[in-house]
């Protein structure tokens, strides 16, 4: 068109504009309305408008809007929207502002968009109580906020610690029949825990009972505790079970979480087992769980009957379930009950992993029988099975404890022919044997291997090291420097 000479109309030049996106085209697409004597109408500037805020340019759309309002040419919502969150997101608050007064003085009736995009903007800049003006305003408007408004302004409220407007501002969607959504309860939530006004959970609850879900319910649950907050995740949760429909697994399985690392086994006993009462099967994994809070307070008693149960009514017991029961009648002296449980293992679809011998081994040696842990070492390297650190530095405790420290400087030296790095914790013990036999020119040539492998010494090496400056035991020192380390060391 432009070889031939002919000549295009405001409507070619519309078109082009609406085809074309970055800058040095629209401005070919100007020096055409010059060339031709065009006259740019409304709908020329709008397409114009958009088109700069396609290519990312605010400041050349702009400068386009005032060129608008110098005209005296009008804009529709969409545009005003679009314009306004351009210059909101490129930091450019004033223009933003301006753009939205004009719109209302220009009798363009914002909507629910352009005031959402205004509050957003004034809570990033901070200014907390005119969004909440402008949320007042939208409601004088008649205009009512979407899920998505309700949240930016709870978003923004959030920011601004205002723990009473939020709830306000929660209470007014829910009478406006808006429905929360995950997003919204995450958003209260996390305000109220970090105000320390967590007591106001229930409140939020209670006027939004007709909205709540069981996914909400399970949200809230493991998040309350993840957080920590076992007594409000149980209350919800004891509120959930209520709901006639099926449960959520990952919500019974945070809350069994809970209660176990709270402590609570009784209440997570109980808990594991009714979960198939809403039509949530109970896994290897549930189980493991309380079996291993059990195993950490030391209620073997309640750990043979859920074995049992578990044994008769499914799952199967996995790898992990015997290597935590094996661990928890040892941690009891329960010897021949770990030893019994080891047995099973063996007999049963799974095998003994390098953990299920640490486990015994550990048991053995701790409760007397270092022979038959040190038989259990043997058994486990016929079988194939690669003693680790944990491995060695138990076996090598166990010798040192009864007096056997020829046998533990004999496993150290072997796991390091095996390959086996030991760690600070093998040092220490070793250090320790050492010390307590009275073998001082060996310990000192220990630390100074483990000085040589790169390891850190930490407060137990320390206390090692004080007693071989002291040269004796159970008297009182006072601090000086130890000619070994160099380091001043505090009396025990």
């Amino acid at each position: 068109m432009a070889k031939s000479n002919a000549r295009g109309n405001i409507s070619t030049v519309n078109i082009l504009i609406g085809f074309f996106g970055d800058t040095e085209d629209l401005q070919l697409c100007l020096g055409l309305v010059k060339r031709w004597e065009l006259k740019m109408n409304s709908f020329t500037y709008k397409c114009l408008l958009q088109a700069y805020l396609r290519s990312r340019d605010s400041s050349k759309a702009f400068d386009v809007y005032c060129e608008i309002r110098r005209g005296g040419h009008k804009l529709d919502v969409f545009a005003y929207n679009m314009l306004i969150d351009a210059l909101a997101k490129d930091e450019k608050i004033d223009q933003a502002c301006q753009v939205f007064e004009d719109m209302k003085r220009k009798h363009c009736r914002g909507d629910e968009y352009s005031y959402t995009i205004m509050i957003r903007t004034m809570g990033r800049i901070g200014k907390y109580s005119k969004a909440v003006d402008l949320f007042n305003e939208m409601i004088t408007e008649g205009l009512t906020l979407n899920v998505v408004g309700y949240n930016t302004l709870m978003q923004v409220l959030a920011k601004g610690k205002m723990v009473d407007k939020a709830i306000q501002v929660f209470s007014k969607m829910v009478e406006t029949g808006c429905r929360p959504n995950e997003y919204t309860y995450s958003l209260v939530l996390n305000l109220l825990v970090a105000e320390g006004q967590l007591v106001k959970l229930d409140g939020i609850v209670e006027m939004s009972k007709r909205y709540m879900t069981q996914g909400i319910y399970s949200y809230l649950v493991r998040t309350l505790s993840k957080l920590g907050h076992v007594s409000e995740a149980h209350r919800l949760f004891c509120d959930m079970w209520s709901f006639p429909v099926k449960g959520e697994r990952d919500s019974y399985m945070s809350m069994l979480e809970s209660l176990c690392g709270a402590g609570k086994t009784v209440e997570a006993i109980e808990m594991l087992s009714k979960i198939h009462e809403k039509g949530v099967v109970t896994d290897t994994m549930m189980y493991n769980t309380v079996f291993s809070a059990l195993g950490k307070q030391k209620q073997v008693s309640h750990i043979h009957d859920l074995f049992e149960k578990m044994k008769k009514d499914g799952p199967s017991p996995d790898i992990f379930t015997y290597n935590i029961l094996i661990s928890s009648f040892g941690r009891v002296g329960e010897v021949d009950e770990a030893i019994k449980i080891f047995e099973e293992l063996e007999s049963s679809d799974c095998k003994p992993d390098i953990v299920s011998y640490n486990s015994l081994i550990n048991c053995l040696g701790k409760n007397g029988d270092v022979d038959e842990a040190h038989v259990r070492f043997k058994e486990m390297q016929e079988k194939g099975l690669n003693p680790d650190v944990v491995t060695y530095s138990t076996l090598m405790e166990c010798f040192g404890k009864t007096e056997r420290v020829e046998m533990a400087y004999r496993l150290f030296e072997e796991m390091l022919v095996k390959g086996c790095q030991p760690n600070i914790v093998t040092y220490n013990i070793l250090l320790d044997c050492l010390e307590k036999s009275g073998r001082t020119a060996e310990a000192v040539d220990m630390y100074t291997r483990m000085k040589q492998q790169g390891l850190t010494p930490d407060s137990i090496t320390y206390s090692v090291l004080e007693r071989l400056q002291s040269g004796s035991h159970g008297k009182s020192r006072i601090r000086r420097k130890n000619p070994i380390t160099g380091w001043v060391v505090s009396p025990l």
